[in-house]
Protein backbone atom coordinates (compact mmCIF):
# COMPACT_ATOMS: atom_id res chain seq x y z
CA UNK A 1 0.00 0.00 0.00
CA UNK A 2 1.22 2.96 -1.16
CA UNK A 3 2.41 5.92 1.77
CA UNK A 4 0.14 8.70 1.77
CA UNK A 5 1.98 11.54 1.05
CA UNK A 6 1.02 15.19 2.36
CA UNK A 7 3.08 17.97 -0.15
CA UNK A 8 2.75 20.69 2.22
CA UNK A 9 4.77 18.92 5.64
CA UNK A 10 8.33 19.56 6.27
CA UNK A 11 10.73 17.76 4.70
CA UNK A 12 11.65 16.40 7.40
CA UNK A 13 8.55 13.87 7.86
CA UNK A 14 10.16 12.28 4.63
CA UNK A 15 13.86 12.97 4.54
CA UNK A 16 16.83 12.47 6.98
CA UNK A 17 17.66 15.22 8.64
CA UNK A 18 20.55 15.94 7.71
CA UNK A 19 19.27 15.98 4.04
CA UNK A 20 16.15 18.14 5.19
CA UNK A 21 18.28 20.07 6.96
CA UNK A 22 20.56 21.30 3.77
CA UNK A 23 17.73 22.06 1.89
CA UNK A 24 15.46 23.69 4.27
CA UNK A 25 19.16 25.94 4.55
CA UNK A 26 18.23 26.94 0.85
CA UNK A 27 14.77 27.92 1.68
CA UNK A 28 13.37 24.47 -0.16
CA UNK A 29 10.81 23.73 3.19
CA UNK A 30 8.07 21.41 1.74
CA UNK A 31 7.75 18.47 -0.61
CA UNK A 32 6.07 20.71 -2.89
CA UNK A 33 8.91 23.53 -2.79
CA UNK A 34 11.24 20.47 -3.36
CA UNK A 35 9.20 19.23 -6.45
CA UNK A 36 8.72 22.57 -7.62
CA UNK A 37 13.05 23.74 -7.67
CA UNK A 38 13.14 20.65 -9.79
CA UNK A 39 10.46 21.05 -12.57
CA UNK A 40 11.92 24.69 -12.74
CA UNK A 41 15.80 23.25 -13.33
CA UNK A 42 15.50 19.21 -14.19
CA UNK A 43 19.23 19.15 -15.21
CA UNK A 44 20.66 21.83 -13.07
CA UNK A 45 18.60 22.11 -10.27
CA UNK A 46 21.30 20.28 -7.57
CA UNK A 47 24.15 22.57 -8.65
CA UNK A 48 22.56 25.76 -7.59
CA UNK A 49 22.05 24.77 -4.47
CA UNK A 50 25.55 22.94 -3.81
CA UNK A 51 24.39 19.90 -3.05
CA UNK A 52 26.56 17.27 -3.85
CA UNK A 53 25.86 14.31 -6.78
CA UNK A 54 25.32 11.10 -4.70
CA UNK A 55 22.93 12.96 -2.07
CA UNK A 56 20.94 14.68 -5.28
CA UNK A 57 20.18 11.30 -6.95
CA UNK A 58 19.11 10.17 -4.09
CA UNK A 59 16.61 12.28 -3.77
CA UNK A 60 16.01 11.74 -7.26
CA UNK A 61 15.55 7.78 -6.95
CA UNK A 62 13.67 8.55 -3.53
CA UNK A 63 10.57 10.35 -5.27
CA UNK A 64 11.04 7.94 -8.50
CA UNK A 65 10.04 5.09 -5.93
CA UNK A 66 7.06 7.66 -4.46
CA UNK A 67 5.62 7.58 -8.48
CA UNK A 68 2.66 5.86 -6.93
CA UNK A 69 1.98 8.34 -4.63
CA UNK A 70 1.35 11.18 -7.32
CA UNK A 71 4.90 11.84 -7.89
CA UNK A 72 5.80 12.44 -11.57
CA UNK A 73 9.56 13.54 -12.77
CA UNK A 74 10.32 15.34 -15.49
CA UNK A 75 11.26 12.82 -18.62
CA UNK A 76 14.61 13.68 -18.33
CA UNK A 77 15.03 12.70 -14.57
CA UNK A 78 12.42 9.85 -14.89
CA UNK A 79 14.88 8.24 -17.22
CA UNK A 80 18.25 8.87 -15.07
CA UNK A 81 16.28 7.27 -11.86
CA UNK A 82 15.12 4.08 -13.68
CA UNK A 83 18.82 3.62 -14.82
CA UNK A 84 19.97 4.33 -11.42
CA UNK A 85 18.58 1.55 -9.81
CA UNK A 86 19.73 -1.04 -12.15
CA UNK A 87 22.73 -2.92 -10.31
CA UNK A 88 24.84 -2.54 -13.47
CA UNK A 89 24.92 1.23 -13.56
CA UNK A 90 26.96 1.99 -10.92
CA UNK A 91 26.18 5.56 -9.70
CA UNK A 92 26.76 6.17 -6.35
CA UNK A 93 23.30 6.73 -4.14
CA UNK A 94 22.63 7.95 -0.90
CA UNK A 95 19.77 6.76 1.19
CA UNK A 96 17.91 10.08 1.56
CA UNK A 97 14.48 8.80 3.14
CA UNK A 98 13.19 7.73 6.29
CA UNK A 99 11.11 5.08 6.69
CA UNK A 100 7.63 5.09 7.94
CA UNK A 101 6.77 3.44 11.18
CA UNK A 102 4.76 0.58 9.98
CA UNK A 103 8.29 -0.28 7.83
CA UNK A 104 10.52 -0.10 10.95
CA UNK A 105 8.83 -2.51 13.37
CA UNK A 106 6.35 -5.62 13.00
CA UNK A 107 7.70 -5.22 9.64
CA UNK A 108 5.77 -8.82 8.85
CA UNK A 109 2.48 -7.42 9.42
CA UNK A 110 0.65 -5.94 6.27
CA UNK A 111 -1.11 -2.74 6.33
CA UNK A 112 -4.70 -2.95 6.92
CA UNK A 113 -7.25 -1.67 4.75
CA UNK A 114 -10.06 0.51 6.22
CA UNK A 115 -13.25 2.30 4.99
CA UNK A 116 -13.57 5.69 4.89
CA UNK A 117 -14.36 7.12 8.15
CA UNK A 118 -13.27 4.08 9.92
CA UNK A 119 -10.94 4.40 13.02
CA UNK A 120 -7.33 4.20 12.01
CA UNK A 121 -5.95 1.87 13.62
CA UNK A 122 -1.88 1.25 14.05
CA UNK A 123 -1.61 -2.69 13.62
CA UNK A 124 2.38 -2.54 13.80
CA UNK A 125 2.39 0.01 16.54
CA UNK A 126 2.08 -2.59 19.55
CA UNK A 127 2.50 -3.30 23.04
CA UNK A 128 5.79 -4.30 24.24
CA UNK A 129 4.97 -8.02 24.48
CA UNK A 130 4.44 -8.52 21.08
CA UNK A 131 7.03 -6.11 19.33
CA UNK A 132 8.89 -7.37 16.79
CA UNK A 133 11.89 -5.35 16.11
CA UNK A 134 14.42 -5.72 12.87
CA UNK A 135 17.59 -6.88 13.75
CA UNK A 136 19.25 -3.68 13.17
CA UNK A 137 17.50 -1.76 15.53
CA UNK A 138 17.42 -4.31 17.99
CA UNK A 139 20.42 -3.07 20.03
CA UNK A 140 22.63 -5.94 19.46
CA UNK A 141 25.55 -3.36 17.53
CA UNK A 142 23.79 0.11 19.59
CA UNK A 143 26.19 2.41 20.02
CA UNK A 144 26.40 3.17 23.65
CA UNK A 145 26.53 -0.83 24.22
CA UNK A 146 29.22 -1.66 27.02
CA UNK A 147 31.66 -4.24 27.38
CA UNK A 148 29.82 -7.64 26.80
CA UNK A 149 32.26 -9.27 29.17
CA UNK A 150 31.14 -7.03 31.94
CA UNK A 151 27.66 -6.81 31.09
CA UNK A 152 25.37 -8.40 33.89
CA UNK A 153 22.35 -8.55 32.38
CA UNK A 154 23.60 -11.40 30.16
CA UNK A 155 21.08 -10.39 27.18
CA UNK A 156 21.82 -8.82 23.98
CA UNK A 157 18.95 -6.68 22.84
CA UNK A 158 17.08 -3.82 24.38
CA UNK A 159 13.42 -5.52 24.73
CA UNK A 160 14.87 -8.65 26.57
CA UNK A 161 17.44 -5.84 28.70
CA UNK A 162 14.23 -4.05 29.53
CA UNK A 163 12.00 -6.82 30.45
CA UNK A 164 14.83 -8.00 32.92
CA UNK A 165 15.04 -4.57 34.42
CA UNK A 166 11.30 -4.78 35.21
CA UNK A 167 11.36 -8.03 37.01
CA UNK A 168 14.22 -6.80 38.50
CA UNK A 169 13.07 -3.60 40.02
CA UNK A 170 8.81 -3.38 39.72
CA UNK A 171 7.70 -7.10 41.63
CA UNK A 172 4.48 -5.08 42.56
CA UNK A 173 2.43 -5.04 39.72
CA UNK A 174 1.16 -1.86 39.38
CA UNK A 175 4.52 -0.58 39.92
CA UNK A 176 5.50 -3.22 37.30
CA UNK A 177 2.52 -1.86 34.69
CA UNK A 178 3.26 1.71 35.10
CA UNK A 179 7.42 1.02 34.59
CA UNK A 180 6.49 -1.08 31.18
CA UNK A 181 4.01 1.41 30.05
CA UNK A 182 7.27 4.30 30.09
CA UNK A 183 9.45 1.85 28.56
CA UNK A 184 7.36 0.76 25.80
CA UNK A 185 6.64 4.41 25.16
CA UNK A 186 10.66 5.58 25.16
CA UNK A 187 11.45 2.50 23.40
CA UNK A 188 8.59 2.73 20.98
CA UNK A 189 9.24 6.31 20.33
CA UNK A 190 13.29 5.61 19.74
CA UNK A 191 12.14 3.37 16.94
CA UNK A 192 9.39 5.06 15.13
CA UNK A 193 10.11 8.44 15.38
CA UNK A 194 14.10 8.56 15.94
CA UNK A 195 14.77 5.65 14.02
CA UNK A 196 17.47 4.25 16.08
CA UNK A 197 18.15 1.60 18.77
CA UNK A 198 17.56 2.26 22.59
CA UNK A 199 21.36 1.63 23.15
CA UNK A 200 21.95 4.32 20.63
CA UNK A 201 20.52 7.55 22.35
CA UNK A 202 22.70 9.95 23.12
CA UNK A 203 22.32 13.07 24.99
CA UNK A 204 20.77 15.23 21.83
CA UNK A 205 18.03 12.13 21.63
CA UNK A 206 17.03 12.24 25.49
CA UNK A 207 16.37 16.19 25.55
CA UNK A 208 14.21 15.51 22.59
CA UNK A 209 12.04 13.46 24.09
CA UNK A 210 11.29 15.07 26.63
CA UNK A 211 10.36 18.38 24.74
CA UNK A 212 8.60 15.78 22.52
CA UNK A 213 6.02 14.96 25.55
CA UNK A 214 5.36 18.51 26.05
CA UNK A 215 4.51 18.76 22.52
CA UNK A 216 2.75 15.71 22.26
CA UNK A 217 -0.92 16.33 22.19
CA UNK A 218 -0.92 19.66 22.64
CA UNK A 219 0.56 21.21 19.23
CA UNK A 220 -0.55 22.60 16.20
CA UNK A 221 -0.26 20.14 13.02
CA UNK A 222 1.54 22.70 11.40
CA UNK A 223 4.07 23.72 14.13
CA UNK A 224 4.51 19.84 14.90
CA UNK A 225 5.19 18.45 11.56
CA UNK A 226 8.23 21.54 11.42
CA UNK A 227 9.48 19.30 14.55
CA UNK A 228 8.66 15.62 13.97
CA UNK A 229 8.88 13.04 11.48
CA UNK A 230 5.23 11.18 12.77
CA UNK A 231 2.25 13.08 13.35
CA UNK A 232 0.39 12.72 17.04
CA UNK A 233 -2.58 11.05 16.01
CA UNK A 234 -0.12 8.20 15.27
CA UNK A 235 0.81 8.34 19.43
CA UNK A 236 -2.63 9.04 20.76
CA UNK A 237 -5.68 6.92 20.36
CA UNK A 238 -8.78 6.35 22.72
CA UNK A 239 -8.82 5.35 25.98
CA UNK A 240 -9.05 2.07 27.90
CA UNK A 241 -8.27 -0.10 24.82
CA UNK A 242 -7.29 -3.46 25.42
CA UNK A 243 -3.49 -4.22 24.25
CA UNK A 244 -4.67 -6.99 22.14
CA UNK A 245 -6.59 -3.94 20.38
CA UNK A 246 -5.37 -3.10 16.53
CA UNK A 247 -6.75 0.92 18.08
CA UNK A 248 -4.25 0.23 21.06
CA UNK A 249 -1.81 3.08 20.99
CA UNK A 250 0.82 4.27 23.66
CA UNK A 251 -0.80 7.59 24.76
CA UNK A 252 -4.57 8.40 25.19
CA UNK A 253 -4.11 12.64 25.89
CA UNK A 254 -1.45 14.70 26.23
CA UNK A 255 0.31 14.54 29.45
CA UNK A 256 0.67 17.05 32.27
CA UNK A 257 2.92 17.87 34.75
CA UNK A 258 2.47 14.96 36.78
CA UNK A 259 2.64 12.32 34.03
CA UNK A 260 5.17 13.95 32.47
CA UNK A 261 7.25 14.11 35.68
CA UNK A 262 6.35 10.17 36.35
CA UNK A 263 7.77 9.60 32.75
CA UNK A 264 10.77 11.44 33.42
CA UNK A 265 11.47 9.52 36.82
CA UNK A 266 10.71 6.33 35.29
CA UNK A 267 12.81 6.44 32.14
CA UNK A 268 16.12 8.00 34.25
CA UNK A 269 15.59 5.17 36.03
CA UNK A 270 15.76 2.51 32.99
CA UNK A 271 18.79 3.63 32.09
CA UNK A 272 20.89 4.28 35.76
CA UNK A 273 20.01 0.18 35.69
CA UNK A 274 21.40 -0.67 32.35
CA UNK A 275 24.44 1.36 32.28
CA UNK A 276 25.13 0.06 36.13
CA UNK A 277 24.45 -3.23 35.35
CA UNK A 278 26.79 -2.73 32.12
CA UNK A 279 24.46 -2.95 29.51
CA UNK A 280 25.36 0.45 28.32
CA UNK A 281 28.70 2.23 28.65
CA UNK A 282 27.13 5.69 29.82
CA UNK A 283 23.43 7.27 30.93
CA UNK A 284 22.86 10.13 28.57
CA UNK A 285 20.06 11.56 31.51
CA UNK A 286 22.54 11.73 33.84
CA UNK A 287 23.90 15.17 31.67
CA UNK A 288 20.29 16.41 31.39
CA UNK A 289 18.18 18.44 34.05
CA UNK A 290 16.06 16.08 35.88
CA UNK A 291 13.40 19.09 36.57
CA UNK A 292 10.02 19.00 34.18
CA UNK A 293 9.07 22.61 33.31
CA UNK A 294 5.45 23.55 33.71
CA UNK A 295 4.30 24.55 30.29
CA UNK A 296 2.18 27.74 29.65
CA UNK A 297 -1.34 27.62 31.17
CA UNK A 298 -0.80 24.83 33.64
CA UNK A 299 0.51 26.93 36.48
CA UNK A 300 1.28 25.88 39.62
CA UNK A 301 0.25 21.90 39.63
CA UNK A 302 -3.11 21.19 41.78
CA UNK A 303 -2.73 20.91 45.48
CA UNK A 304 -4.11 17.21 46.31
CA UNK A 305 -6.58 19.26 48.36
CA UNK A 306 -8.52 20.58 44.87
CA UNK A 307 -9.22 16.87 43.76
CA UNK A 308 -11.30 16.33 47.12
CA UNK A 309 -15.06 16.53 47.53
CA UNK A 310 -16.57 18.90 49.80
CA UNK A 311 -18.83 18.43 53.19
CA UNK A 312 -21.55 19.45 50.98
CA UNK A 313 -21.00 17.43 47.96
CA UNK A 314 -20.68 14.46 49.96
CA UNK A 315 -24.25 15.20 50.95
CA UNK A 316 -25.26 15.56 47.68
CA UNK A 317 -23.90 12.25 46.77
CA UNK A 318 -24.81 10.22 49.94
CA UNK A 319 -28.23 12.05 49.55
CA UNK A 320 -28.76 10.49 46.14
CA UNK A 321 -27.42 6.98 47.12
CA UNK A 322 -29.97 6.62 49.93
CA UNK A 323 -32.96 7.40 47.09
CA UNK A 324 -31.55 4.27 45.34
CA UNK A 325 -33.45 1.03 45.52
CA UNK A 326 -32.17 -1.92 47.73
CA UNK A 327 -30.48 -3.96 45.66
CA UNK A 328 -27.31 -5.16 44.84
CA UNK A 329 -25.88 -2.27 42.71
CA UNK A 330 -26.21 -0.03 45.45
CA UNK A 331 -25.12 -2.61 48.00
CA UNK A 332 -21.81 -2.44 45.89
CA UNK A 333 -21.82 1.36 45.56
CA UNK A 334 -21.66 1.64 49.58
CA UNK A 335 -18.75 -1.01 49.79
CA UNK A 336 -16.72 1.02 47.16
CA UNK A 337 -17.69 4.43 49.19
CA UNK A 338 -16.40 2.80 52.07
CA UNK A 339 -13.35 1.19 51.10
CA UNK A 340 -12.33 4.76 49.39
CA UNK A 341 -13.85 7.61 51.05
CA UNK A 342 -14.02 6.02 54.24
CA UNK A 343 -10.77 4.27 54.65
CA UNK A 344 -8.08 6.03 52.17
CA UNK A 345 -8.04 2.85 49.82
CA UNK A 346 -6.08 3.19 46.44
CA UNK A 347 -7.98 1.71 43.48
CA UNK A 348 -5.23 -1.64 43.47
CA UNK A 349 -6.25 -2.11 47.24
CA UNK A 350 -10.14 -2.08 46.52
CA UNK A 351 -9.42 -4.38 43.95
CA UNK A 352 -7.27 -6.70 45.69
CA UNK A 353 -9.16 -6.42 49.27
CA UNK A 354 -10.34 -10.02 50.47
CA UNK A 355 -12.54 -11.08 53.39
CA UNK A 356 -9.33 -12.56 54.85
CA UNK A 357 -8.16 -8.54 55.11
CA UNK A 358 -11.09 -7.98 57.68
CA UNK A 359 -9.64 -9.87 61.28
CA UNK A 360 -10.48 -8.81 65.17
CA UNK A 361 -7.23 -7.06 66.73
CA UNK A 362 -6.52 -6.15 70.27
CA UNK A 363 -5.74 -2.38 70.88
CA UNK A 364 -4.13 -1.68 74.72
CA UNK A 365 -7.24 -3.43 76.38
CA UNK A 366 -9.77 -3.09 73.44
CA UNK A 367 -10.55 -5.63 70.70
CA UNK A 368 -11.91 -4.44 67.51
CA UNK A 369 -12.16 -5.21 64.08
CA UNK A 370 -9.17 -3.79 61.60
CA UNK A 371 -8.64 -4.87 57.75
CA UNK A 372 -5.62 -4.80 56.90
CA UNK A 373 -4.74 -3.63 53.54
CA UNK A 374 -2.05 -4.71 51.74
CA UNK A 375 -0.70 -1.61 49.63
CA UNK A 376 2.56 -0.90 47.37
CA UNK A 377 5.64 -2.47 47.71
CA UNK A 378 3.36 -5.12 49.85
CA UNK A 379 3.70 -2.65 52.80
CA UNK A 380 0.37 -3.11 55.29
CA UNK A 381 -1.00 -0.77 57.38
CA UNK A 382 -4.15 -1.63 59.63
CA UNK A 383 -7.19 0.40 59.91
CA UNK A 384 -10.21 0.10 62.26
CA UNK A 385 -13.82 -0.93 61.11
CA UNK A 386 -16.90 0.08 63.03
CA UNK A 387 -19.82 -2.37 62.84
CA UNK A 388 -21.57 -0.01 60.66
CA UNK A 389 -18.74 -0.42 57.99
CA UNK A 390 -19.31 -4.61 58.69
CA UNK A 391 -23.12 -4.66 57.98
CA UNK A 392 -21.99 -2.76 54.83
CA UNK A 393 -19.87 -5.07 53.57
CA UNK A 394 -21.55 -8.06 54.71
CA UNK A 395 -24.83 -7.18 53.48
CA UNK A 396 -22.95 -6.96 50.07
CA UNK A 397 -21.41 -10.58 50.50
CA UNK A 398 -24.92 -11.91 51.25
CA UNK A 399 -26.90 -10.62 47.92
CA UNK A 400 -23.84 -11.75 46.21
CA UNK A 401 -24.49 -15.42 47.97
CA UNK A 402 -21.36 -15.36 49.57
CA UNK A 403 -20.18 -16.70 52.92
CA UNK A 404 -20.02 -13.60 56.33
CA UNK A 405 -16.48 -12.01 55.88
CA UNK A 406 -15.62 -14.14 59.38
CA UNK A 407 -15.69 -17.41 58.54
CA UNK A 408 -12.68 -18.99 56.47
CA UNK A 409 -15.10 -19.79 53.56
CA UNK A 410 -15.11 -16.21 52.93
CA UNK A 411 -11.20 -15.78 53.26
CA UNK A 412 -10.28 -15.74 49.44
CA UNK A 413 -13.36 -13.55 48.28
CA UNK A 414 -13.20 -10.42 46.74
CA UNK A 415 -14.43 -7.64 48.89
CA UNK A 416 -16.30 -6.20 45.53
CA UNK A 417 -16.68 -7.90 42.83
CA UNK A 418 -19.09 -8.16 39.12
CA UNK A 419 -22.69 -8.24 39.13
CA UNK A 420 -22.34 -11.44 37.49
CA UNK A 421 -19.39 -13.39 37.61
CA UNK A 422 -18.09 -16.00 35.10
CA UNK A 423 -18.48 -19.11 37.26
CA UNK A 424 -18.73 -19.49 40.96
CA UNK A 425 -15.26 -19.13 42.01
CA UNK A 426 -14.22 -16.46 43.92
CA UNK A 427 -11.23 -15.48 41.47
CA UNK A 428 -13.44 -15.28 38.61
CA UNK A 429 -15.71 -12.51 40.41
CA UNK A 430 -13.12 -9.75 40.78
CA UNK A 431 -13.11 -6.87 39.22
CA UNK A 432 -10.75 -4.73 36.43
CA UNK A 433 -9.37 -1.23 37.00
CA UNK A 434 -11.44 -0.42 34.12
CA UNK A 435 -14.95 -1.74 35.64
CA UNK A 436 -14.00 -0.29 38.84
CA UNK A 437 -13.79 3.10 37.22
CA UNK A 438 -16.80 3.21 35.26
CA UNK A 439 -19.13 2.03 38.35
CA UNK A 440 -17.97 5.03 40.05
CA UNK A 441 -18.00 7.47 36.93
CA UNK A 442 -21.77 6.34 35.89
CA UNK A 443 -22.77 6.49 39.71
CA UNK A 444 -21.30 10.28 40.13
CA UNK A 445 -22.40 11.08 36.29
CA UNK A 446 -26.37 10.11 37.55
CA UNK A 447 -25.81 12.43 41.06
CA UNK A 448 -24.60 15.28 38.80
CA UNK A 449 -27.20 14.84 36.11
CA UNK A 450 -29.90 14.97 39.59
CA UNK A 451 -28.13 17.85 41.30
CA UNK A 452 -27.30 20.03 37.82
CA UNK A 453 -30.34 22.34 37.68
CA UNK A 454 -29.93 23.76 41.85
CA UNK A 455 -25.89 23.41 41.63
CA UNK A 456 -24.59 23.60 38.40
CA UNK A 457 -21.04 23.94 39.70
CA UNK A 458 -21.31 20.79 42.32
CA UNK A 459 -22.28 19.16 39.55
CA UNK A 460 -19.56 19.75 37.00
CA UNK A 461 -16.86 18.75 40.41
CA UNK A 462 -18.63 15.51 40.59
CA UNK A 463 -18.40 14.92 36.49
CA UNK A 464 -14.32 15.61 36.91
CA UNK A 465 -13.89 13.76 39.61
CA UNK A 466 -12.58 10.33 39.20
CA UNK A 467 -12.02 6.72 41.64
CA UNK A 468 -8.70 8.45 43.56
CA UNK A 469 -10.68 11.46 44.67
CA UNK A 470 -12.60 9.19 47.12
CA UNK A 471 -8.87 8.95 48.49
CA UNK A 472 -8.18 12.28 48.32
CA UNK A 473 -11.93 13.08 50.09
CA UNK A 474 -10.24 10.78 53.30
CA UNK A 475 -7.28 12.65 53.56
CA UNK A 476 -8.47 15.80 53.38
CA UNK A 477 -11.29 15.18 55.69
CA UNK A 478 -8.93 13.15 58.36
CA UNK A 479 -6.75 16.10 58.15
CA UNK A 480 -9.29 18.24 60.14
CA UNK A 481 -9.64 15.91 62.93
CA UNK A 482 -6.26 14.33 63.15
CA UNK A 483 -2.61 14.79 63.55
CA UNK A 484 -0.42 14.66 60.38
CA UNK A 485 2.20 11.81 61.19
CA UNK A 486 -1.51 9.08 61.73
CA UNK A 487 -3.17 10.71 58.58
CA UNK A 488 0.22 9.34 56.98
CA UNK A 489 0.44 6.23 58.19
CA UNK A 490 -3.73 5.52 57.75
CA UNK A 491 -3.08 6.28 53.86
CA UNK A 492 0.09 4.23 53.42
CA UNK A 493 2.56 7.16 52.98
CA UNK A 494 6.06 6.85 52.81
CA UNK A 495 6.80 9.98 53.39
CA UNK A 496 5.18 12.88 55.44
CA UNK A 497 5.35 15.55 52.81
CA UNK A 498 2.96 13.92 50.53
CA UNK A 499 0.32 13.90 53.10
CA UNK A 500 1.09 17.12 54.05
CA UNK A 501 0.23 18.27 50.34
CA UNK A 502 -3.48 17.81 51.15
CA UNK A 503 -3.20 20.27 54.16
CA UNK A 504 -5.53 22.99 51.87
CA UNK A 505 -7.58 25.53 53.97
CA UNK A 506 -10.97 26.02 52.46
CA UNK A 507 -12.20 29.26 50.65
CA UNK A 508 -14.09 30.38 53.50
CA UNK A 509 -11.21 29.88 55.85
CA UNK A 510 -9.02 31.79 53.57
CA UNK A 511 -11.77 34.66 53.24
CA UNK A 512 -11.96 35.26 57.19
CA UNK A 513 -8.47 35.10 57.30
CA UNK A 514 -7.93 37.94 54.56
CA UNK A 515 -10.73 40.27 56.20
CA UNK A 516 -8.61 39.84 59.47
CA UNK A 517 -5.54 40.91 57.97
CA UNK A 518 -7.04 43.71 56.36
CA UNK A 519 -8.56 44.92 59.33
CA UNK A 520 -5.18 44.50 60.96
CA UNK A 521 -3.11 46.72 58.15
CA UNK A 522 -6.23 49.39 58.81
CA UNK A 523 -7.75 49.10 55.00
Amino acid sequence: MAQELDFDLPLSRYLKASVAAELQAKDVETLSDLIDMIYNNPKGWSEVIGMKSDRAMGIIVWLYKKSDSGIELPEFLLRKAQDSVKTYYGTKIEDVGVASWHEVVNQKTSPVKRRAGAVKTNKNLGPLETLTIPKNLDGSNGKNRGDPAHNALAVDTDVEAIKLWLRAKATNANTQEAYKKEAQRFLLWCLIEKRIELSSVGLEECSQYLRWLEMLGRTDPKIWAKQWIEPQETWIGPKNVSRESEQWKPFNKALGFTSRKSANTIVRQLFSFLQKTGYLKFNPFDQISSKVPLLPGEGKPKEFADRSLSKDQWMEIMSYLEKMPEDIVKARLKVILLLGKGLGMRASEMLNARCSWIERARFGSEETTVINIVGKGDKQRRLPLSDEDCDIINEYLILRGRPDYRTNEAASVPIIAKLRPGDSSPKSEGLSRSGLWLILHDFLENVAVEIQRENPSDASKLRASSLHWLRHTFAVSSLEVMPVNIVQTALGHASVNTTTRYISPDDQAILEAMKLKNQSDGY
